[in-house]
């Protein structure tokens, strides 16, 4: 059964089809009428779509996972159960003015089980964000989302998740108020990119010793044979570069012989990056970058554009070439590219790769994520938990995870 809330025009909130009480517009903007919506799976997110779309146009920073095309690849793809999913909607003057794409999972909190609502994760969605209008960014209207989960019927729960957040994201800034209570903060990680425009200060972090190992492995690998850089995004051309990404990605240790996570042996996973290819690719988004040697493909980079940034998904590479590092031969390359091409600002590597310290040192934003706890028994016994843990360090974070393992139970169901 679809749960879901629709705002009638007086402000009402309809929670399947019967009235609630009005919802007052005060704090956010308190001049216009606030309308919240909140449905869930495939049809809803259909539903949304002109809303994304406009919303998405309107961000500060519109970055790849904003864009529609990458939340429906993902929840036609990725999701088990897609109507888990719920989209929380809010309107002003019939303009959508923020999104929260949220699944409702049960996960333990520290040691204590707890219902989360929670930004979709999984280990190919790498970063997230909600979709807020720039100019509704206020604190309140995270106040307004945990009201608005309040008055969802049958579906409790103890505390907002939002993992992946970029520390430049706009929901970060409402997280940071200092008028949210019961939220906790953690740095999970990085992301990295390099600033395009000049080839020699986007590489003004690397290493002297490794500048000198790139020019050699260059020179060793043009001795091997004609060695071509090729970026592609359209039509016949598009399809067979892919084609050479995926078998090249599932040549090493990720294919059938090693660990089986290549993702041409997961029909979910083909069918993830297929779809970003055929939908990026309609808007000139998707590009396949490819290093050949005498014409064939020995490392390949599955890259998204959007807003003058560069996106580099995935990377594969022939690892018979090993020695000749044609994983970075094809990052210097496309970033040549880049820094020559005026439209192109930034070059992302997503995620913060181990390969990419001590070599690369590209700039850098940090990850975090977030929790915002309801003032229920289990909410406030996840916050301490959570903020117990955090402040342990070491050996002593080590001994909590010993102990939380001893003292696990069977799962509260």
């Amino acid at each position: 059964m679809k749960t879901e809330i629709q705002a009638t025009g007086n402000g009402t909130l309809m929670y399947g089809g019967s009235a609630a009480s009005p919802v007052p517009a005060t704090g956010l903007r308190s001049t216009h009428l606030i309308e919240e919506r909140v449905g869930h799976g495939l049809a809803e997110l259909l539903c949304l779509e002109e809303h994304w779309r406009a919303l998405a146009l309107n961000s500060v920073r519109s970055r790849f996972i904003h864009t529609f095309e990458w939340q429906l690849a993902y929840l036609q793809n990725l999701e088990n159960h897609p109507d888990a999913t719920y989209y929380v909607s809010f309107f002003a003057n019939g303009r959508a003015i923020a999104i929260f794409p949220l699944r409702r999972i049960r996960r333990s909190v520290g040691h204590i089980p707890q219902w989360l609502w929670e930004l979709p994760t999984h280990p190919h969605l790498i970063l997230g964000e909600p979709l807020i209008a720039p100019e509704w960014a206020d604190a309140d209207l995270i106040r307004r989302l945990i009201e608005t989960l309040d008055r969802c019927p049958n579906l409790p729960w103890d505390a907002l998740h939002l993992p992946n957040l970029l520390e430049d994201s706009l929901v970060m800034r409402l997280l940071q108020a200092k008028s949210l209570p019961r939220t906790h903060l953690e740095q999970t990680g990085q992301s990295m990119f390099f600033h395009c425009g000049d080839l020699n200060q986007a590489l003004a972090n690397c290493s002297s010793q490794f500048k000198r190992n790139l020019r050699r492995q260059g020179k060793k690998l043009a001795q091997r044979g004609v060695v071509s850089f090729s970026l592609v995004g359209q039509g016949a051309e598009l399809d067979a570069a892919f084609a050479d990404f995926l078998r090249l990605e599932a040549s090493g240790w990720k294919g059938e012989s090693g660990k089986a996570s290549a993702i041409s042996l997961h029909a979910h996973l083909l069918g993830f990056y297929g779809e970003l290819k055929a939908r990026f690719s309609r808007r000139g988004g998707c590009l396949i970058s490819l290093l050949k040697l005498d014409g064939v493909a020995i490392a390949a980079q599955f890259c998204l554009l959007v807003d003058g940034i560069v996106y580099i998904q995935k990377i594969a590479y022939d690892e018979a070439w090993h020695a000749e590092a044609p994983g970075n031969q094809l990052l210097y390359r496309l970033l040549e590219y880049c820094c020559a091409e005026p439209s192109i600002r930034q070059l992302s590597l997503v995620t913060a790769p181990s390969w990419a310290f001590g070599r690369w040192n590209p700039d850098h934003l940090q990850v975090w994520e977030a929790y915002v706890f309801r003032a229920s028994p289990r909410g406030l016994g996840g916050l301490a938990m959570r903020r117990f843990k955090h402040r342990l360090g070491g050996p002593a974070q080590a001994l909590w995870a010993r102990t939380r393992a001893a003292l696990q139970g069977p799962s509260d169901k």
